[in-house]
């Protein structure tokens, strides 16, 4: 493995991935960080058709996780709903 410390398409993976992973362990409440988890690999992907397995991986993970933690607001929303009512 190579030191990916300064690459910046790495660091914007691994911040998509840590945002999601943050977005899942709040149980949805902030759905930003979804969004991000999402979003960053998605225009990481439609920018370099050839980025490297590394950057394609996180970014994968973190896609998941952010769609996990918007399911999770949802859910949150639902719950309040019926909480309130």
């Amino acid at each position: 493995m190579q030191d990916n410390s300064n690459d910046i398409l790495y660091r914007l993976s691994r911040f998509a991935f840590i945002s999601s992973i943050i977005g899942v362990c709040t149980i949805g409440i902030c759905p930003a960080f979804g969004v991000i988890g999402i979003v960053v690999p998605a225009v990481i992907n439609a920018k370099m058709k050839d980025c490297p397995a590394e950057i394609k991986e996180l970014g994968k993970k973190s896609a998941v996780a952010g769609v996990i933690a918007l399911f999770m607001f949802v859910i949150d929303i639902i719950i309040a709903v019926i909480v309130i009512k």
